[in-house]
């Protein structure tokens, strides 16, 4: 058993992947040519905040819990609320334009690892 842990953490992490932009020519700054990138897709797709349920509202039935001890107690069953998150409805756009941009400079999104 114990030898089954590191071979599953390897492969949880072998999963794991490093992106970043590259240039082709390498001597390009990065910084100074993403800002006008990230500020046009920043104007043409402003943050759009919009509210979703994430979880429907549920019931949960009672149930019974023993202890070590065969001491055994119920549980009420209950209901749990909906729940809701945020989200920027623009943001893949905002995303997609970020990186057409970049592209059409001339760096590309490639795998580091």
């Amino acid at each position: 058993m114990k030898a089954i842990v590191p071979l599953l953490l390897c492969s949880l992490l072998a999963g794991c992947a490093t992106y970043q932009w590259r240039h082709g020519d390498g001597t390009r700054n990065f910084d100074a040519e993403s800002y006008p990138c990230k500020q046009e897709a920043a104007k043409a797709f402003p943050p759009d905040m919009r509210e979703r349920v994430a979880r429907a509202a549920s019931f949960q039935p009672p149930r019974q819990i023993c202890g070590a001890n065969n001491q055994c107690t119920w549980t009420p069953g209950y209901w749990e609320p909906e729940r809701r998150e945020s989200f920027d409805a623009n943001a893949e756009q905002r995303e997609d334009m970020y990186s057409s941009c970049m592209k059409a400079k001339g760096w590309a999104y490639i795998r580091v690892d």
